[in-house]
C-alpha cells in the first residue's frame, strides 16, 4: 500500500508527514494516523527546530548585555 502524506502546518514540501495507515471511526472519517518510528523521531526534530527559531526570533529584539553587566549581576545573585 502506497503511504499517504499529510503536511505540517507552515511547512515547506520536505517536512511532509508519511502515513503509513490511518484509523478510522464508524463514518469512515479519520481518527488517527499510524506512522513509523524514524518518522516520529523526524518530526520530533522538526518542532524542536521550530520551537528553536522562535526563542531566536524572540530575543533578537533583546538588548545585548554587556558581559561585565552580566558578570556583576551573576556574582551578586550567588552573593560571591
Amino acid at each position: 500500500m502506497e503511504s499517504d502524506r499529510i503536511m505540517l502546518s507552515g511547512a515547506k514540501q520536505k517536512d511532509h508527514v508519511r502515513v503509513d495507515r490511518f484509523v478510522t471511526d464508524k463514518r469512515g472519517r479519520k481518527v488517527a494516523a499510524i506512522i513509523d518510528i524514524e518518522e516520529l523521531n523526524r518530526i520530533e526534530e522538526i518542532l524542536e527546530d521550530s520551537s528553536d527559531l522562535k526563542v531566536i526570533r524572540d530575543r533578537v529584539a533583546e538588548p545585548a548585555e554587556d558581559y561585565e553587566v552580566y558578570s556583576r549581576k551573576r556574582k551578586a545573585r550567588l552573593g560571591v
